[in-house]
């Protein structure tokens, strides 16, 4: 007896385990394809989300429920398909510039995806989890031009010219200078140099006796004069008459700047106030003295040369609009907006004293001629151009509170 065998069974499980199979390619297309965009949308929702709260922050509003906003409206609304926590905590002391206040915000999204096709190898669902982290840093007073001492805004030529024969010894800054020049910081014959750093445009060439310096930066970025006109502070109206009385000038009261003169009286001594200098001395061989005092001067071809036993001894305001600031000449431009090198500015300072305050001269070749004592200049000096002059050593300690700041902005960033 003859018995045959049937296969028709077998291409129904065939069928079957290829229908699995094609199910499965549909899930890993389709519904990956969901689960994918989805953790792409979560992730760009996590990172506005933790941007709006650091930008809350920055408003003085409400961080966490700007947050929450934002993630609502990219569709994460903590409701049944995602979950939504918002978490802020303060920056770590040390990590926000100048160790300001900050927060760290971090937004942890998981969502959840029903799956279509997948559901036919037993996944009726996905969970995707993101999360993102922005910082927010407050705002604070700081120096202009990185903190460094000696800042030269020439575009070109020697910026800053360290040679001769004294020895320049810089701490609290570096040097910085705009020239894009192949020189634009040198020093040369018996001058000494020690600095913490030197930032140039172009390039340096130190050929001195001695240079010390602890890092040098080339190829700097050049700014224009609009790039840092923002930084200068603002001009006084010089609507008030200073008087002169008890051996002193004294500012007029209410007045946005009181005009007076560095002539006319031996060895002036200036009450503390913001003064309007009319006149330009050239050659000057008296001491100009004053604490709490800011110097404006007004003449667009503006000269004060210490010579013989002329010399400074004066320090900036410690508050107000001026704070910080000791003279400030007038920057002057051409119809374009570039700076002109139009004034001149010698520097001599006290022999046992400080000179304290920012020197504000972009438009003028500014000469040191040191300290010939144990005194110092606490000073940052902005000009066209700083050389040396002079045989006595030139001693800047600059300290950055006791100078010229301006407002930083808040800075926003991502951490993760």
């Amino acid at each position: 007896m003859k018995i045959n065998s049937s296969e028709k069974g077998q291409a129904l499980i065939i069928i079957a385990l290829a229908a699995v199979v094609l199910f499965g390619f549909a899930a890993l297309a389709i519904d990956g394809s969901m689960v994918f965009s989805d953790k792409r949308h979560a992730q760009n929702a996590a990172d506005t989300a933790a941007l709006a709260g650091a930008l809350a922050f920055s408003r003085g509003n409400d961080v966490s429920a700007a947050a929450q906003t934002r993630a609502t409206s990219n569709g994460y609304d903590n409701g049944a398909m995602n979950d939504v926590t918002v978490t802020v905590t303060d920056v770590p002391s040390g990590e926000c510039p100048a160790n300001t206040t900050g927060k760290d915000i971090k937004v942890d999204i998981v969502s959840y995806v029903n799956t279509t096709f997948a559901r036919v190898i037993g996944r009726t669902q996905f969970t995707n989890a993101v999360t993102a982290t922005s910082r927010a840093c407050a705002s604070y007073m700081g120096p202009t031009f990185d903190g460094s001492a000696i800042v030269s805004l020439a575009p070109s030529g020697v910026g800053y010219d360290g040679s001769g024969t004294p020895d320049w010894n810089i701490t609290g800054g570096g040097i910085f200078s705009n020239s894009s020049s192949s020189s634009a910081a040198t020093c040369a014959g018996s001058a000494t140099i020690t600095v913490p750093s030197v930032k140039v445009v172009g390039n340096t060439d130190f050929t001195c006796a001695s240079v010390n310096i602890g890092s040098t930066t080339r190829g700097a970025s050049q700014y224009s004069y609009a790039d840092v006109a923002s930084l200068f502070p603002s001009q006084p109206a010089c609507n008030g008459t200073a008087t002169y009385s008890g051996g002193q000038w004294h500012p007029q009261a209410g007045a946005d700047g009181s005009r007076a003169t560095f002539t006319g009286h031996s060895n002036p001594v200036f009450a503390p106030g913001l003064y309007c200098i009319t006149d330009s001395p050239g050659p000057y061989h008296d001491e100009i003295s004053g604490s709490e005092v800011t110097f404006y001067m007004m003449n667009s071809n503006f000269s004060l040369k210490f010579s013989g036993g002329g010399n400074l001894n004066a320090s900036a305001p410690t508050s107000g609009d001026y704070k910080g600031i000791l003279f400030y000449l007038a920057p002057q431009t051409d119809g374009n907006g570039n700076l002109l090198q139009t004034q001149e500015l010698d520097l001599q300072g006290n022999g046992n004293g400080d000179v304290t305050g920012t020197i504000y001269a972009p438009s003028a070749d500014v000469v040191m001629f040191g300290n010939s004592g144990t005194g110092a200049y606490n000073c940052q000096v902005i000009a066209y151009t700083v050389e040396s002059g002079g045989n006595a050593d030139i001693t800047i300690a600059y300290q950055a509170n006791r100078n010229y700041q301006v407002s930083k902005p808040i800075t926003l960033s991502m951490l993760k």
